[in-house]
Order: C-alpha cells, then structure tokens, then sequence
C-alpha cells in the first residue's frame, strides 16, 4: 500500500510465485478514490473490501481476483442508513460485520450472503472487534469495551446463537468508576450539523454551572474516538469534574461525509464544533468558562489552537499535546509532505488559504488574554517536529494579554507518544490534570504558597 496521512490510499498487488523470481511485477489493486478501509483476498479469486465510494456510511462488496478497474463490483453487504459499517471478518459460517451509530453505539450483524440479521450483544458496548481464523473456520471471537467497562472478549457460537467469554486475561475492577453514568447527546454547531458529544461524570454532580469540565476533541484522518476505557483519562472524574469527547467533523463517527466535512478547506468545522460542544456545557449550567479545559493531541492541536484563538474567551485553560500549531508551515518539515492530502498545500492558491485560516500561531493576536495554556513537545518527534509547538509558545507567551501561564513542557527522550511506556502515559495525564485542575482552583491542586493574578490562581 501507497498510504500516508490520509483516510485511504493506492494499492498494489504481486503474485508470491513472481516475487521469487526476476519476473516480479506490481499491479494496481485499487485507488484512493475507491476509497477502501480495509481488503481481504479470500483465496479463491475473490477481494473484499470496505468501500465508501459512493456510499458515505461503507458498504462490503468484492470483484474478481485480477479485475481491479472495480467496475464489476458486486455488493455483499448495502450501506445503512444511520450506521457506518466498520469492520468484517470471513468464516466458514458467512460474513460478520459490526457497525457503529455515531461513533458510540456499537451494534454486530451476520449475513450468509442471502439473509443478514443483528446479533445481540452479551453487553451494551460502545465499540466491538472482531477477530477470526479465516473463511474456512467458523470461530469468531467478539470483544466489547465502553467509556466505563473494560475490554472483555467472547467466542461466539453461530448454531447455539450464544456467546461464551474467552478473556485471554482477567478483566480488571475498578470500583472507584461504578458510581459514573454516561450521556451520549448531539449538539448543534454553527451550520446546524449534529455533533456527537460523550458526557461522563460522577451521578450526582450539582448542576450549578462550576464543575470543572475537561473537553477532548480530535477530528482528523477520519479517525473516529470510539469508546474505550482508560482509567488513567477518568481520574479526572475521580477529582470531581465531568469528561466530554467532542466528536467532531473530521473524524469518522458518521462516515465518510463526517470525514470530508473537516478535511482541507472545510477544516473550520473542526474547532468550531469543539466551540460548539463547550458552550452547550456552559449552557446547560455544568459548567462555566471558569472552569472550561480543552485538549488535542497531534492533529487535534489545530482544533484547541484555532478553538482557544477564536474563542479565548471560552476556556478557562488550554492544552495541546504534540500538536499541529503552525500548519503553513508544517509543508516543510520532515513529515510535512506527507501530511498534505489531509491538511492542503501551500502551493495550491485556495489551499493555501485553508492552512492559513487552521494556523494558530498566525492567528495569535497581541494583548488578547488567551487562557492558561499548556503546550507539549518530544524533541524526537518524527510526526510533529518540536519547533511547530515551540513557535506557537513562544509567541503566546509574548503577545499573550493576560498574567495566565503559557507553559512550554519538552521532553528531550520522547517523541510524540506512539511507543510510551506506562510511566510517560501516567505522566502525560498527570501534567495535563495537574496543570487543568492548579488552573481551576482546584484545593489538592493549589501551590503551598500560591501565586495570585488578577486573573485567578497563577
């Protein structure tokens, strides 16, 4: 595969027998504009695949092994209209499939290529994967996870309809999140797209607008956040404030026209989604821009940057890890060329615009009083090269209006998080909470001899 950061990619293929010898030659199995997420050969003359072309929700179709100009493809399963088929696996038994409805409902269906129906689940779960011994075997194991519950897995049995659980390990306890409930609501942005928005916090918050509130947001790729538990991200529920996931365009929660509608030129809809979500929170009276945090990662960084340059006013305290902050730039670092066909080129005149508009740093403004604000980098970042989050820090903390903290955090034996240890991981949330809850006002989090601002604790 020919792939890059983007949501599809060029595919080739060789016969094993060409490749030992000197006869070796590629041929094209499909292009980005097929737009395929995931292919299997079926070692009968036949690729399946997951397409989105011409059907933003996915379908599963196949074509005959060889005849890869994908004009006689013959659709095994029809895309659905209010869920994104995600993911297949082939059995001797026929064809499982999951789908998910917003990015947090995850249902399981199986089809023997003439009938189909919805399989029910052992639990509600929020996100399901699937995992097989191939199509001449009939097992199918099915794992489930959710924001609160761990990852458990089962074997299903397709002739008893009845799944037996088959963890590989113990499933951890974590007694101290029982008492958590989770909202998945949708919220209106400004164009009056629905925005997929996660609520978690403890049952019996007071809804008296002064919860400390910790917003999450990514929108990129076509990377959907799905469900997942991370105990280390709900400590901070632990510490008596409330979760959210934005899942906003840019991402894959509601297909492909989710992806496209964050993608290049239309990359505002990112951040202003995330602006959207935060003031429904503010709205509804569970919290206030006092007690606001938003966080992105990578190429989140573009939507808390352009979401705290366009809308300081909004959170009380900012956070970008590893982040995107000079994305005009970024064309010119090492892993810039790559990242054009997701973000645009500096070359292409209406593209260039669309970079300039997503680049935080350019939209810094002096005597502003932006919020309290957290910036990370891993001096061997191979994705986001530090200087990218070093510019955007240093121009904040010389423009920034306010007596808040710009803090520059480096770590010079990391990169940008992909091989972390459980320690760096502990690490990271614990800096990000720390520095959120210090901000706030939280009591555990105050300094034994705290610096007071005009603009609150500093």
């Amino acid at each position: 595969k020919i792939w890059g950061a983007t949501a599809y990619c060029d595919a080739f293929y060789a016969k094993i027998s060409e490749i030992k010898t000197e006869s070796f030659n590629w041929k094209p199995l499909y292009k980005k504009s097929n737009k395929v997420s995931l292919g299997v050969f079926t070692h009968d003359a036949e690729f399946v695949f997951l397409t989105a072309e011409n059907s933003p929700n996915f379908r599963i179709a196949s074509i005959s092994f060889g005849k890869t100009d994908f004009d006689n493809q013959a659709t095994l399963i029809k895309e659905k209209e209010n869920e994104v088929i995600d993911d297949f696996r082939i059995t001797a038994d026929g064809l499982y499939y999951t789908t998910s409805k917003n990015g947090i409902e995850a249902r399981l269906y199986f089809s023997d290529y003439q009938n189909e129906r919805q399989i029910e689940l052992p639990k509600k779960a929020g996100n399901v994967e699937l995992s097989s011994k191939g199509k001449n075997y009939p097992d199918i194991w099915v794992s489930t996870q959710g924001w609160t519950s761990a990852l458990e897995r089962y074997r299903y049995k397709n002739n008893e309809d009845r799944f037996i659980k088959e963890n590989m390990a113990p499933v951890a306890s974590f007694p101290e999140f029982d008492d958590l409930i989770v909202k998945e609501i949708q919220v209106k942005s400004h164009d009056g797209a629905e925005v997929p928005l996660s609520i978690i916090h403890k049952r019996n918050i007071k809804m008296d607008g002064n919860n400390p509130t910790f917003l999450v947001g990514y929108g990129s790729y076509g990377f959907s956040i799905n469900p997942f538990l991370l105990p280390s991200f709900l400590v901070w529920t632990d510490n008596g404030g409330i979760l959210c996931i934005a899942h906003v365009r840019g991402g894959g929660e509601k297909g492909d026209s989710w992806y496209y509608g964050g993608h290049k030129t239309t990359k505002p809809n990112t951040w202003k989604d995330m602006i959207a979500c935060t003031e429904y929170m503010i709205e509804e009276g569970y919290t206030s821009n006092k007690k606001t945090v938003g966080l992105g990662t990578s190429a989140g960084g573009i939507l808390i940057g352009r979401a705290m340059t366009e809308r300081p006013d909004l959170f009380a305290v900012a956070i970008a890890q590893v982040g995107t902050m000079n994305s005009l730039r970024m064309e010119i670092a090492p892993n810039g060329p790559n990242n054009t066909k997701e973000f645009g080129s500096s070359k292409d005149s209406v593209e260039c615009m669309a970079l300039i508009e997503m680049d935080s740093y350019l939209k810094i403004e002096k005597d502003v009083k932006y919020p309290a604000t957290l910036i990370t980098t891993g001096m061997n970042d191979p994705r986001v090269i530090a200087w990218e989050p070093g510019k955007f820090a240093a121009k904040l903390q010389a423009q920034n209006g306010s007596n808040k903290p710009i803090v520059l955090h480096v770590d010079y034996d990391s990169g940008h998080g992909l091989d972390e240890s459980k320690i760096k991981e502990f690490e990271r949330w614990s800096n990000a909470f720390s520095f959120a809850l210090w901000q706030l006002g939280h009591p555990k989090f105050r300094y034994s001899k705290p610096i007071q601002t005009s603009d609150g604790p500093g």
